[in-house]
């Protein structure tokens, strides 16, 4: 059988490219943000992103992580399009509404007017990348690379030319939070026009898709809780035991060792679909192109892994500052932990395809778990190398446990 390998190359190339230049925003700001703001300053930010990663299943539900699967079995795909949209549109503005009414009409939090606003700012900001983020998985599908890459590009270029212009002018990480925001609202207001323009996409609730599309996401909105935890909690208890500053160290590394997930992003991006809708055709046929490209992908992310770290010094040196520059173990653990996401990232669509998402959820629990108690533990008796440790350590466990229940699962099926 024919498996459109070509289609693969081609979109996979693309892909590439569009990600590695979306990449680069968060390393081409990265240097500005350590001449003009403090390591304090950065904590900040990193807080105010971490909490968006956080939120977004909550109000989600994970209805767009659907879109990668459901867009390939459902066979009216606009009425199923339509769907999603209408549930991401009432989901947003009504947890939008109810953190305006929680903050300022039934004071629920007690905070400050301030905080009260960045509040409904992060619920807002978390609504409008959950409409470029379900655009995106939607193009994706469609193989339709040219608005992929203009929505995709577009928000990065707005991100860096507006940090660049206000962190010239103010020294304040609420300027890097301005710019954030403005950049997804934009983008954000074009995927809106996107799709009022095309009529075949209406606001609709079908009950029937509506549960179908529930029973498939609501397992992952666990998953990506945990995993959120298992790649974003240290920041707390980086914040809580060594403090904000420190968290800005950990933050700087963190982003830069993020620069070895482009080749595994970039990957995700064409292979998803690729392998969906192969598996759909002939799942046993493609197992074969399935374990090949793993052992070709693995080796890559490995030597790419091998090449941050010998160059890492030489980024700090030249582009971050010295002032940020963190122990090589720390960074060593990191890329390690990445490899491992990396493996997990590729064996786990097999449980997707299934549509087993409640597996995915429990494993997701273990790892986060494993995660919470290292951090506890090890954060004030290692710092910053706990938190890397424990990141390291939580991947292993991830891999070597969906190893061992594709083989005991899967084997027979596949």
């Amino acid at each position: 059988m024919n498996f459109k390998k070509k289609s693969l190359f081609l979109n996979f190339s693309g892909y590439t490219i569009i990600n590695l230049l979306n990449s680069l925003t968060p390393f081409i700001i990265l240097p500005i943000l350590t001449w003009n703001l403090s390591s304090n300053d950065i904590g900040v930010i990193d807080l105010f992103t971490t909490s968006t990663f956080f939120l977004t299943p909550i109000i989600g539900l994970c209805i767009i992580q659907s879109i990668s699967k459901l867009y390939f079995t459902i066979e009216n795909r606009k009425k199923y399009i339509s769907v999603v949209f209408t549930c991401i549109l009432i989901l947003g503005v009504g947890s939008t509404l109810l953190s305006i009414l929680g903050t300022y009409t039934f004071n629920i939090f007690d905070l400050n007017t301030d905080k009260k606003q960045l509040v409904i700012l992060i619920v807002f900001y978390v609504f409008l990348n959950l409409i470029i983020e379900g655009f995106l998985i939607l193009k994706r599908n469609e193989e339709n690379l040219k608005q992929f890459a203009i929505i995709r590009l577009s928000k990065a270029g707005l991100d860096i030319i507006l940090s660049i212009i206000f962190l010239s002018l103010y020294n304040n990480y609420n300027v890097r939070i301005f710019s954030l925001f403005s950049s997804s609202f934009l983008s954000a207001l074009f995927i809106g026009y996107l799709l009022l323009k095309d009529k075949s996409i209406t606001f609709l609730i079908d009950k029937k898709l509506v549960n179908k599309i529930l029973i498939y996401s609501s397992p992952l909105i666990l998953h990506t809780f945990f995993n959120n935890i298992l790649n974003y909690a240290d920041r707390y208890f980086i914040n809580d035991y060594l403090g904000t500053a420190q968290l800005g160290k950990y933050s700087v590394i963190y982003q830069l060792c993020m620069v070895m997930s482009l080749l595994i992003t970039s990957f995700s991006m064409a292979w998803t679909p690729y392998f969906m809708k192969n598996m759909a055709i002939d799942k046993k046929g493609f197992m074969i192109i399935f374990n090949k490209t793993f052992k070709y992908y693995s080796l890559s992310i490995l030597i790419f892994g091998i090449i941050i770290y010998f160059i890492m010094p030489l980024i700090y040196k030249f582009y971050v500052g010295e002032d940020y520059k963190v122990e090589n173990t720390i960074y060593l653990a990191l890329l390690s932990g990445y490899f491992f996401q990396g493996l997990y990232r590729f064996k786990v669509n097999q449980l997707f395809f299934e549509e087993k998402t409640g597996w995915i959820a429990s494993l997701s629990f273990i790892s986060a778990l494993i995660n919470i108690i290292l951090n506890f533990y090890l954060i004030p008796k290692w710092g910053l190398f706990g938190a890397a440790f424990a990141t390291l350590v939580s991947y292993i466990v991830l891999y070597t446990i969906l190893e061992l229940l594709l083989s005991k699962i899967l084997n027979d099926d596949l």
